[in-house]
Protein backbone atom coordinates (compact mmCIF):
# COMPACT_ATOMS: atom_id res chain seq x y z
CA UNK A 1 0.00 0.00 0.00
CA UNK A 2 2.82 2.38 0.81
CA UNK A 3 4.46 1.75 -2.55
CA UNK A 4 1.24 2.56 -4.43
CA UNK A 5 0.85 5.79 -2.47
CA UNK A 6 4.40 6.79 -3.33
CA UNK A 7 3.83 6.05 -7.01
CA UNK A 8 0.60 8.04 -7.05
CA UNK A 9 2.35 11.03 -5.46
CA UNK A 10 5.17 10.79 -7.98
CA UNK A 11 2.77 10.60 -10.92
CA UNK A 12 0.96 13.71 -9.66
CA UNK A 13 4.26 15.57 -9.37
CA UNK A 14 5.34 14.42 -12.79
CA UNK A 15 2.02 15.42 -14.34
CA UNK A 16 2.43 18.89 -12.86
CA UNK A 17 5.94 19.12 -14.33
CA UNK A 18 4.78 17.98 -17.76
CA UNK A 19 1.94 20.51 -17.79
CA UNK A 20 4.45 23.23 -16.96
CA UNK A 21 6.43 22.44 -20.14
CA UNK A 22 5.24 24.39 -23.19
CA UNK A 23 3.56 22.42 -25.95
CA UNK A 24 5.22 23.02 -29.30
CA UNK A 25 2.65 22.64 -32.05
CA UNK A 26 3.29 22.39 -35.78
CA UNK A 27 2.87 26.15 -36.28
CA UNK A 28 4.97 27.08 -33.27
CA UNK A 29 7.65 28.55 -35.51
CA UNK A 30 5.32 31.46 -36.30
CA UNK A 31 4.84 32.48 -32.66
CA UNK A 32 7.23 34.37 -30.40
CA UNK A 33 10.41 32.40 -29.66
CA UNK A 34 8.83 28.96 -29.93
CA UNK A 35 10.75 28.28 -33.12
CA UNK A 36 13.93 28.25 -31.02
CA UNK A 37 12.75 24.91 -29.60
CA UNK A 38 10.96 23.78 -32.73
CA UNK A 39 14.22 23.91 -34.69
CA UNK A 40 16.75 23.08 -31.98
CA UNK A 41 17.63 19.72 -33.58
CA UNK A 42 19.37 17.19 -31.37
CA UNK A 43 19.45 19.81 -28.62
CA UNK A 44 15.65 19.61 -28.46
CA UNK A 45 14.49 18.94 -24.89
CA UNK A 46 12.54 15.71 -24.48
CA UNK A 47 8.85 16.30 -25.22
CA UNK A 48 6.76 14.50 -22.62
CA UNK A 49 3.58 15.77 -24.25
CA UNK A 50 4.00 12.95 -26.78
CA UNK A 51 4.09 10.13 -24.21
CA UNK A 52 1.56 7.31 -24.67
CA UNK A 53 -0.35 6.74 -21.45
CA UNK A 54 -1.35 3.12 -22.06
CA UNK A 55 0.37 -0.09 -23.17
CA UNK A 56 -0.43 -1.86 -26.46
CA UNK A 57 -0.60 -5.47 -25.22
CA UNK A 58 -3.62 -7.21 -23.74
CA UNK A 59 -4.08 -8.81 -20.33
CA UNK A 60 -3.08 -12.22 -21.70
CA UNK A 61 0.50 -10.97 -22.09
CA UNK A 62 3.00 -10.34 -19.33
CA UNK A 63 6.27 -8.36 -19.51
CA UNK A 64 9.24 -10.59 -18.69
CA UNK A 65 12.16 -8.36 -19.65
CA UNK A 66 13.03 -4.83 -20.77
CA UNK A 67 15.83 -3.84 -23.15
CA UNK A 68 16.59 -0.13 -23.01
CA UNK A 69 19.01 2.00 -24.98
CA UNK A 70 19.16 5.74 -24.46
CA UNK A 71 20.93 9.00 -25.04
CA UNK A 72 21.90 11.20 -22.11
CA UNK A 73 19.46 13.85 -20.91
CA UNK A 74 19.50 17.63 -21.30
CA UNK A 75 22.90 19.23 -20.89
CA UNK A 76 24.74 22.50 -21.11
CA UNK A 77 26.56 23.47 -24.30
CA UNK A 78 29.17 20.78 -24.89
CA UNK A 79 32.33 22.86 -24.97
CA UNK A 80 33.63 26.39 -24.47
CA UNK A 81 34.95 26.04 -28.03
CA UNK A 82 31.33 26.41 -29.19
CA UNK A 83 31.34 30.07 -28.18
CA UNK A 84 35.04 30.97 -28.45
CA UNK A 85 35.36 31.89 -32.14
CA UNK A 86 32.21 33.99 -32.41
CA UNK A 87 32.98 35.75 -29.13
CA UNK A 88 36.48 36.58 -30.37
CA UNK A 89 35.10 38.02 -33.62
CA UNK A 90 32.51 40.11 -31.79
CA UNK A 91 35.05 41.38 -29.26
CA UNK A 92 37.41 42.33 -32.07
CA UNK A 93 34.62 44.23 -33.80
CA UNK A 94 33.83 46.03 -30.56
CA UNK A 95 37.44 47.11 -30.18
CA UNK A 96 37.43 48.36 -33.79
CA UNK A 97 34.13 50.20 -33.39
CA UNK A 98 32.33 48.03 -35.96
CA UNK A 99 30.03 46.13 -33.60
CA UNK A 100 26.35 46.89 -34.10
CA UNK A 101 23.75 47.08 -31.35
CA UNK A 102 22.60 43.59 -32.25
CA UNK A 103 26.17 42.36 -32.16
CA UNK A 104 26.62 43.86 -28.71
CA UNK A 105 23.44 42.09 -27.64
CA UNK A 106 24.70 38.74 -28.86
CA UNK A 107 28.03 39.26 -27.13
CA UNK A 108 26.14 39.83 -23.86
CA UNK A 109 24.22 36.63 -24.51
CA UNK A 110 27.45 34.69 -24.98
CA UNK A 111 28.74 36.09 -21.70
CA UNK A 112 25.51 35.00 -20.01
CA UNK A 113 25.86 31.48 -21.43
CA UNK A 114 29.39 31.35 -20.08
CA UNK A 115 28.28 32.64 -16.69
CA UNK A 116 25.32 30.27 -16.32
CA UNK A 117 27.40 27.29 -17.38
CA UNK A 118 30.12 28.18 -14.85
CA UNK A 119 32.61 25.65 -16.15
CA UNK A 120 29.99 22.88 -16.41
CA UNK A 121 30.47 22.47 -20.15
CA UNK A 122 28.66 19.37 -21.40
CA UNK A 123 27.33 18.47 -17.96
CA UNK A 124 23.89 17.03 -17.35
CA UNK A 125 21.79 19.87 -15.97
CA UNK A 126 18.71 20.11 -13.75
CA UNK A 127 16.35 19.57 -16.68
CA UNK A 128 18.29 16.49 -17.76
CA UNK A 129 18.10 15.04 -14.26
CA UNK A 130 14.36 15.67 -14.13
CA UNK A 131 13.95 14.04 -17.56
CA UNK A 132 15.63 10.87 -16.32
CA UNK A 133 13.51 10.68 -13.19
CA UNK A 134 10.37 10.96 -15.30
CA UNK A 135 11.60 8.39 -17.82
CA UNK A 136 12.42 5.91 -15.07
CA UNK A 137 8.98 6.43 -13.54
CA UNK A 138 7.41 5.82 -16.94
CA UNK A 139 9.30 2.56 -17.23
CA UNK A 140 8.07 1.49 -13.80
CA UNK A 141 4.51 2.43 -14.74
CA UNK A 142 4.82 0.38 -17.95
CA UNK A 143 5.75 -2.84 -16.15
CA UNK A 144 5.27 -2.47 -12.37
CA UNK A 145 4.96 -6.21 -11.82
CA UNK A 146 8.21 -6.95 -13.62
CA UNK A 147 10.16 -4.12 -12.00
CA UNK A 148 8.82 -4.66 -8.49
CA UNK A 149 11.82 -6.84 -7.75
CA UNK A 150 14.71 -8.56 -9.50
CA UNK A 151 18.04 -7.58 -11.02
CA UNK A 152 18.63 -4.60 -13.29
CA UNK A 153 21.88 -4.18 -15.18
CA UNK A 154 22.92 -0.73 -16.41
CA UNK A 155 25.98 0.33 -18.41
CA UNK A 156 27.16 3.71 -19.69
CA UNK A 157 30.02 5.30 -21.58
CA UNK A 158 32.73 7.01 -19.54
CA UNK A 159 31.47 10.53 -20.39
CA UNK A 160 30.26 12.23 -17.18
CA UNK A 161 26.87 13.40 -18.53
CA UNK A 162 26.10 9.85 -19.62
CA UNK A 163 27.21 8.39 -16.30
CA UNK A 164 25.04 10.91 -14.44
CA UNK A 165 22.11 10.09 -16.71
CA UNK A 166 22.44 6.42 -15.77
CA UNK A 167 22.69 7.22 -12.06
CA UNK A 168 19.65 9.51 -12.06
CA UNK A 169 17.58 6.94 -13.94
CA UNK A 170 18.64 4.05 -11.73
CA UNK A 171 18.26 6.05 -8.54
CA UNK A 172 14.65 6.77 -9.46
CA UNK A 173 14.02 3.07 -10.10
CA UNK A 174 15.40 2.30 -6.66
CA UNK A 175 13.14 4.94 -5.11
CA UNK A 176 10.13 3.32 -6.74
CA UNK A 177 11.13 -0.23 -5.76
CA UNK A 178 13.55 -0.92 -2.93
CA UNK A 179 13.47 -4.62 -3.86
CA UNK A 180 15.31 -4.07 -7.14
CA UNK A 181 18.97 -5.08 -7.27
CA UNK A 182 20.56 -2.53 -9.59
CA UNK A 183 24.15 -2.84 -10.79
CA UNK A 184 25.74 0.06 -12.67
CA UNK A 185 28.97 0.16 -14.62
CA UNK A 186 30.67 2.69 -16.87
CA UNK A 187 33.96 3.11 -18.65
CA UNK A 188 36.03 2.65 -21.79
CA UNK A 189 35.26 -1.09 -21.79
CA UNK A 190 31.93 -0.15 -23.42
CA UNK A 191 33.41 2.06 -26.15
CA UNK A 192 33.10 -0.55 -28.90
CA UNK A 193 29.44 -1.07 -28.00
CA UNK A 194 28.26 2.47 -27.19
CA UNK A 195 30.94 4.75 -28.68
CA UNK A 196 31.58 2.81 -31.88
CA UNK A 197 31.58 6.13 -33.75
CA UNK A 198 35.00 6.68 -32.17
CA UNK A 199 36.40 3.13 -32.22
CA UNK A 200 35.25 1.64 -35.54
CA UNK A 201 38.05 2.41 -38.01
CA UNK A 202 35.79 2.31 -41.07
CA UNK A 203 33.30 4.66 -39.47
CA UNK A 204 35.99 7.09 -38.32
CA UNK A 205 37.34 7.18 -41.88
CA UNK A 206 33.83 7.62 -43.28
CA UNK A 207 33.32 10.74 -41.17
CA UNK A 208 36.23 12.25 -43.09
CA UNK A 209 34.77 11.14 -46.44
CA UNK A 210 34.98 14.10 -48.83
CA UNK A 211 32.05 12.86 -50.95
CA UNK A 212 29.28 13.46 -48.44
CA UNK A 213 31.03 16.46 -46.94
CA UNK A 214 31.29 18.09 -50.36
CA UNK A 215 27.55 17.78 -50.94
CA UNK A 216 26.76 18.95 -47.43
CA UNK A 217 29.05 21.98 -47.72
CA UNK A 218 27.52 22.89 -51.07
CA UNK A 219 24.05 22.75 -49.54
CA UNK A 220 25.16 24.82 -46.56
CA UNK A 221 26.76 27.45 -48.80
CA UNK A 222 23.49 27.83 -50.70
CA UNK A 223 21.07 27.75 -47.76
CA UNK A 224 22.60 29.06 -44.54
CA UNK A 225 21.59 32.74 -44.43
CA UNK A 226 24.01 35.63 -44.07
CA UNK A 227 21.63 38.23 -42.60
CA UNK A 228 21.70 37.07 -38.92
CA UNK A 229 25.47 37.50 -38.70
CA UNK A 230 25.50 40.60 -40.94
CA UNK A 231 23.18 42.35 -38.48
CA UNK A 232 25.88 42.11 -35.80
CA UNK A 233 28.33 44.39 -37.61
CA UNK A 234 28.28 47.92 -38.97
CA UNK A 235 30.50 47.03 -41.93
CA UNK A 236 30.13 44.36 -44.58
CA UNK A 237 31.84 40.99 -44.39
CA UNK A 238 32.47 38.18 -46.84
CA UNK A 239 29.44 35.92 -47.34
CA UNK A 240 31.47 32.81 -46.54
CA UNK A 241 32.46 34.22 -43.17
CA UNK A 242 28.93 35.48 -42.50
CA UNK A 243 27.46 32.02 -43.09
CA UNK A 244 30.01 30.51 -40.74
CA UNK A 245 29.21 33.07 -38.05
CA UNK A 246 25.46 32.62 -38.54
CA UNK A 247 25.83 28.89 -38.10
CA UNK A 248 27.93 29.39 -34.97
CA UNK A 249 25.26 31.71 -33.57
CA UNK A 250 22.62 29.08 -34.32
CA UNK A 251 24.75 26.47 -32.52
CA UNK A 252 24.72 28.62 -29.40
CA UNK A 253 21.03 29.50 -29.57
CA UNK A 254 19.88 25.92 -30.14
CA UNK A 255 21.44 24.94 -26.80
CA UNK A 256 19.54 27.53 -24.75
CA UNK A 257 16.14 25.80 -24.25
CA UNK A 258 17.82 22.73 -22.75
CA UNK A 259 20.03 24.93 -20.56
CA UNK A 260 17.07 26.98 -19.32
CA UNK A 261 18.47 30.23 -20.71
CA UNK A 262 15.96 32.64 -22.23
CA UNK A 263 16.80 34.87 -25.16
CA UNK A 264 14.88 37.04 -27.59
CA UNK A 265 16.01 35.03 -30.57
CA UNK A 266 13.94 37.11 -32.98
CA UNK A 267 16.42 39.92 -32.45
CA UNK A 268 18.85 38.08 -34.73
CA UNK A 269 16.93 35.34 -36.59
CA UNK A 270 13.65 35.18 -38.43
CA UNK A 271 11.84 31.82 -38.17
CA UNK A 272 12.79 31.03 -41.77
CA UNK A 273 16.47 31.84 -41.16
CA UNK A 274 16.51 29.71 -38.03
CA UNK A 275 14.83 26.82 -39.82
CA UNK A 276 17.38 27.07 -42.65
CA UNK A 277 20.18 26.58 -40.12
CA UNK A 278 18.37 23.62 -38.58
CA UNK A 279 17.90 22.02 -42.00
CA UNK A 280 21.65 22.25 -42.62
CA UNK A 281 22.31 20.79 -39.16
CA UNK A 282 19.76 18.04 -39.80
CA UNK A 283 21.42 17.20 -43.13
CA UNK A 284 24.85 16.90 -41.54
CA UNK A 285 23.51 14.53 -38.87
CA UNK A 286 21.77 12.50 -41.55
CA UNK A 287 24.87 11.99 -43.68
CA UNK A 288 27.10 11.28 -40.69
CA UNK A 289 24.77 9.10 -38.60
CA UNK A 290 22.26 7.35 -40.86
CA UNK A 291 21.92 5.42 -44.10
CA UNK A 292 22.22 7.63 -47.18
CA UNK A 293 23.09 7.23 -50.85
CA UNK A 294 26.73 7.72 -49.87
CA UNK A 295 27.08 4.81 -47.46
CA UNK A 296 25.55 2.56 -44.83
CA UNK A 297 28.78 2.40 -42.79
CA UNK A 298 27.12 4.08 -39.77
CA UNK A 299 24.65 1.18 -39.71
CA UNK A 300 27.36 -1.46 -39.95
CA UNK A 301 29.11 0.12 -36.99
CA UNK A 302 25.94 -0.16 -34.91
CA UNK A 303 25.57 -3.90 -35.52
CA UNK A 304 27.31 -5.04 -32.28
CA UNK A 305 24.83 -2.96 -30.27
CA UNK A 306 21.85 -4.45 -32.10
CA UNK A 307 23.32 -7.92 -31.63
CA UNK A 308 23.54 -7.19 -27.91
CA UNK A 309 19.86 -6.25 -27.82
CA UNK A 310 18.94 -9.40 -29.71
CA UNK A 311 21.03 -11.62 -27.45
CA UNK A 312 19.48 -10.33 -24.25
CA UNK A 313 15.96 -10.58 -25.71
CA UNK A 314 16.73 -14.15 -26.81
CA UNK A 315 17.87 -14.99 -23.29
CA UNK A 316 14.63 -13.61 -21.89
CA UNK A 317 12.58 -15.54 -24.45
CA UNK A 318 14.18 -18.80 -23.34
CA UNK A 319 14.08 -17.92 -19.61
CA UNK A 320 17.89 -17.75 -19.45
CA UNK A 321 18.15 -14.14 -18.35
CA UNK A 322 18.63 -13.42 -14.65
CA UNK A 323 17.94 -9.71 -15.15
CA UNK A 324 14.53 -8.08 -15.49
CA UNK A 325 16.06 -5.18 -17.44
CA UNK A 326 19.26 -4.28 -19.25
CA UNK A 327 19.82 -0.53 -19.61
CA UNK A 328 22.41 1.00 -21.97
CA UNK A 329 23.24 4.73 -21.92
CA UNK A 330 25.12 6.54 -24.66
CA UNK A 331 24.97 9.51 -27.02
CA UNK A 332 23.08 10.88 -30.01
CA UNK A 333 25.81 9.30 -32.12
CA UNK A 334 24.93 5.97 -30.46
CA UNK A 335 21.20 5.93 -31.12
CA UNK A 336 20.95 7.62 -34.55
CA UNK A 337 22.78 4.85 -36.48
CA UNK A 338 21.19 2.13 -34.33
CA UNK A 339 17.62 3.29 -34.92
CA UNK A 340 18.38 3.61 -38.63
CA UNK A 341 19.78 0.07 -38.70
CA UNK A 342 16.63 -1.19 -36.96
CA UNK A 343 14.57 0.73 -39.56
CA UNK A 344 12.32 2.20 -36.91
CA UNK A 345 9.60 4.47 -38.32
CA UNK A 346 10.98 7.89 -39.23
CA UNK A 347 14.58 6.79 -38.64
CA UNK A 348 15.46 5.26 -42.01
CA UNK A 349 15.38 7.25 -45.26
CA UNK A 350 18.30 6.05 -47.40
CA UNK A 351 17.15 7.75 -50.60
CA UNK A 352 16.35 11.21 -49.22
CA UNK A 353 17.81 14.23 -51.00
CA UNK A 354 18.97 17.45 -49.29
CA UNK A 355 16.09 19.74 -50.21
CA UNK A 356 13.45 17.22 -49.12
CA UNK A 357 15.16 15.57 -46.15
CA UNK A 358 13.17 17.47 -43.52
CA UNK A 359 10.01 15.76 -44.79
CA UNK A 360 11.45 12.28 -44.18
CA UNK A 361 14.11 12.39 -41.47
CA UNK A 362 14.05 14.77 -38.49
CA UNK A 363 16.91 14.58 -36.01
CA UNK A 364 14.92 16.14 -33.15
CA UNK A 365 12.23 13.46 -33.47
CA UNK A 366 14.78 10.64 -33.50
CA UNK A 367 17.32 11.85 -30.96
CA UNK A 368 16.15 14.64 -28.69
CA UNK A 369 17.96 15.00 -25.39
CA UNK A 370 16.95 11.95 -23.37
CA UNK A 371 16.10 9.92 -26.50
CA UNK A 372 15.36 6.28 -25.76
CA UNK A 373 14.05 3.01 -27.09
CA UNK A 374 12.28 0.72 -24.65
CA UNK A 375 11.89 -2.84 -25.88
CA UNK A 376 9.43 -4.84 -23.75
CA UNK A 377 9.67 -8.61 -24.10
CA UNK A 378 6.32 -10.30 -23.43
CA UNK A 379 5.04 -13.83 -22.83
CA UNK A 380 1.50 -14.93 -23.50
CA UNK A 381 -0.31 -17.70 -21.65
CA UNK A 382 1.00 -20.29 -24.11
CA UNK A 383 4.59 -19.22 -23.50
CA UNK A 384 5.02 -17.55 -26.88
CA UNK A 385 7.27 -14.51 -26.96
CA UNK A 386 6.28 -11.09 -28.29
CA UNK A 387 7.85 -7.64 -28.28
CA UNK A 388 6.57 -4.08 -28.10
CA UNK A 389 8.80 -1.10 -28.92
CA UNK A 390 8.42 2.38 -27.50
CA UNK A 391 10.47 5.10 -29.20
CA UNK A 392 10.72 8.41 -27.36
CA UNK A 393 7.47 7.86 -25.50
CA UNK A 394 5.36 6.40 -28.31
CA UNK A 395 4.60 2.75 -29.02
CA UNK A 396 5.54 2.18 -32.65
CA UNK A 397 4.08 -0.23 -35.17
CA UNK A 398 6.19 -2.84 -36.94
CA UNK A 399 4.36 -4.48 -39.85
CA UNK A 400 1.24 -2.56 -38.78
CA UNK A 401 1.27 -3.97 -35.26
CA UNK A 402 2.48 -2.57 -31.94
CA UNK A 403 2.87 -6.11 -30.61
CA UNK A 404 4.96 -8.40 -32.82
CA UNK A 405 6.17 -11.97 -32.46
CA UNK A 406 9.79 -11.93 -31.36
CA UNK A 407 11.02 -14.41 -33.95
CA UNK A 408 9.64 -12.22 -36.74
CA UNK A 409 11.26 -9.05 -35.46
CA UNK A 410 14.54 -10.86 -34.83
CA UNK A 411 14.59 -12.19 -38.40
CA UNK A 412 13.87 -8.72 -39.76
CA UNK A 413 16.74 -7.17 -37.81
CA UNK A 414 19.12 -9.95 -38.79
CA UNK A 415 18.21 -9.45 -42.45
CA UNK A 416 18.85 -5.72 -42.14
CA UNK A 417 22.31 -6.41 -40.75
CA UNK A 418 23.08 -8.70 -43.67
CA UNK A 419 22.00 -5.99 -46.11
CA UNK A 420 24.13 -3.25 -44.56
Amino acid sequence: MKKHSLLNCLFVSIAAFILSVPSYSADAGERDNDFMVEYSGTMHPYNFNLTDSSVPWNEDMTPVFINYVARHGARFLSSEKKIAHLRDILMEARSEGTLSEKGAGFLKLIDRVDSVTEGRWGALNALGMEEERILATEMMRTAPGLLGKGKVKAIATYVPRVVMTMYEFCHQLSVLSSDLEISTSEGHQYDSLLRYFKTDADYVEFLKNPDWKREYEHYASMNIPTSPAASMFTIGKDDVELRKLTYEAYGILQSLPAAGIKAEIGEWFTPSDYRACWEADNLEHYYARSASRFSDIPLKSAQPLLESLIASADAAASWRNEDVAFLRFGHAETVLPLFSLMRLPGCYAPDAVPGQLASHWIDSDISPLGANLMMVVLKDRKGETYVSLRLNGRWIAIQDSKVIEWWKLKEMWQSYMKQS
